[in-house]
């Protein structure tokens, strides 16, 4: 079934009825400027925030946190623009092809000068990309960009001293043509990790106890290390990441060298773990960024 095949997913939003009963039932709410104003219907394909687009990432819409439907009400959604964008992922980022992670950060509109009622750029935000480090902006984009996104997934979000910030990590188209050999040896479990059938291993991991992982996990991290083992020179930089990262808990990151350990705490999916990973091809910020992009997988919201 091709992308123009899928079925219509309408997400029409209707604003709540107003209850004239107030909240105690008993009719103290007397006056509204509702009558005044038009219908505040939604559109669960235009988010505004990282709440929003996570419900609608995950197919959990409901009404606040959107922008207004742009279409003509109920039943108008099979025809509307803004959802043949979304079902044909028309309109996405421009994803860079060297990484599979992404920063980004909140960036608030500025208030309207002169706004007197209600200002549009009231709760408007829009999303500035960088690569994980939070090197200069390569991008400036909008939520509904990031939705109509295929294959990516949102870390939980932080708050620090510049902004609201999260992370983006798009899963890699060619991660099912990788292998991953796995065998369990008493209280361990050994995956090796092939970028591709018949080609270089590119890295060993060993779960002390119970995998805290889904084979689909070290398919992308296989996927993103594709190339590591071909001949690419070893940069030789020594790599520095931290031991924990905002927007991903649980995890603990240590490593020395071609050797990374992997410690995750208990979690609802997952029980706790230990994992050392042995880079077959260590190259420096190559398999850093690899590996924290399995740390956001392995916690997406």
């Amino acid at each position: 079934m091709t992308d123009l095949e899928v079925p219509c997913m309408p997400a029409f939003l209707e604003q709540p009825a107003y209850g004239s009963g107030g909240p105690d039932g008993n009719g103290w709410t007397r006056l509204t400027l509702g009558a005044h104003f038009d219908h505040l219907h939604q559109c669960g394909w235009r988010p505004t925030h990282h709440t929003s687009l996570f419900e609608a990432l995950t197919g959990r819409q409901r009404w606040g946190g959107y922008e207004r439907c742009p279409g003509d009400g109920p039943g108008a959604c099979a025809a509307c623009p803004v959802q043949h964008r979304r079902l044909t992922h028309d309109g996405g980022l421009d994803w860079p092809a060297d990484t599979p992670l992404l920063l980004a950060r909140v960036r608030p509109w500025p208030s309207t000068p002169d706004a007197l009622f209600a200002d549009q750029a009231s709760g408007r935000s829009t999303l500035e990309l960088s690569a994980w480090r939070g090197d200069p902006p390569i991008a400036t984009t909008g939520w509904k960009e990031v939705l109509n996104t295929p294959g990516v997934q949102i870390s939980w979000r932080w708050q620090d001293e510049e902004s609201e910030a999260f992370w983006i990590v798009r899963n890699h188209s060619e991660s099912d043509a990788t292998a991953v050999l796995s065998e369990h040896d008493g209280e361990r479990t050994r995956h090796e990790l092939y970028s591709g059938r018949d080609r270089a291993r590119t890295a060993i991991l060993t779960c002390d106890g119970a995998c805290a992982h889904e084979t689909y996990h070290l398919q992308q991290l296989a996927a993103d290390l594709d190339g590591l083992a071909d001949g690419i020179a070893p940069s030789g930089e020594v790599t520095v990441i931290p031991e924990s990262l905002p927007g991903v808990p649980l995890i603990s990151i240590t490593q020395d060298g071609a050797h990374s350990v992997l410690r995750l705490g208990r979690s609802r999916d997952y029980p706790a773990s230990t994992v050392h990973i042995n880079w077959e091809s260590h190259e420096g910020e190559l398999t850093a960024t690899a590996l924290v992009a399995h740390a956001v997988r392995l916690t997406a919201v």
